[in-house]
C-alpha cells in the first residue's frame, strides 16, 4: 500500500467541488463532489472548472497518474445540457469541443514531460 503525500500544492484547495489526494509515488485521485455526494450536475460552469483544474494538475510534475472519480458511488449522474447553450450552433459547439480537447491535452497522460 502506498502512503499519502501530505504536502499539498496550492491548487488542492482551489476548487470547491474537487477533492485531491496524492500518494508519495505520484498517484493523484481527483474526486468530484458536492459535499459527500457526487457532483450531481455537469454543465458549462463545471466544464470550465475542469479545464482549469486539469491545467493545474498537468503542470504539477509530482503527478504521475490521475484517477478521476466521484463521491457517493456515482460519477456525475446528471448533465445540464441547457447550460452549454445551443450546441447545434457551430460557434457554441466549437467552444464546448475546444474545452473538452483542452482537458484531454492537459491531462498528465497526454502532456509532454
Amino acid at each position: 500500500m502506498t502512503s499519502i503525500d501530505r504536502s499539498q500544492p496550492s491548487y488542492f484547495s482551489k476548487y470547491r467541488s474537487i477533492r485531491f489526494e496524492r500518494s508519495e509515488d505520484g498517484i493523484l485521485v481527483m474526486s468530484l463532489h458536492k459535499g459527500r455526494r457526487p457532483a450531481d450536475l455537469h454543465g458549462r460552469r463545471t466544464t470550465k472548472r475542469f479545464v482549469d483544474a486539469f491545467y493545474d494538475v498537468a503542470r504539477d510534475r509530482g503527478n504521475k497518474v490521475v484517477i478521476l472519480t466521484g463521491a457517493g458511488g456515482d460519477f456525475m449522474p446528471s448533465i445540464d445540457f441547457n447550460s452549454f447553450g445551443n450546441v447545434s450552433d457551430p460557434d457554441v459547439w466549437s467552444k464546448v469541443h475546444d474545452e473538452g480537447t483542452q482537458i484531454s491535452r492537459t491531462s498528465p497522460t497526454s502532456a509532454s514531460r
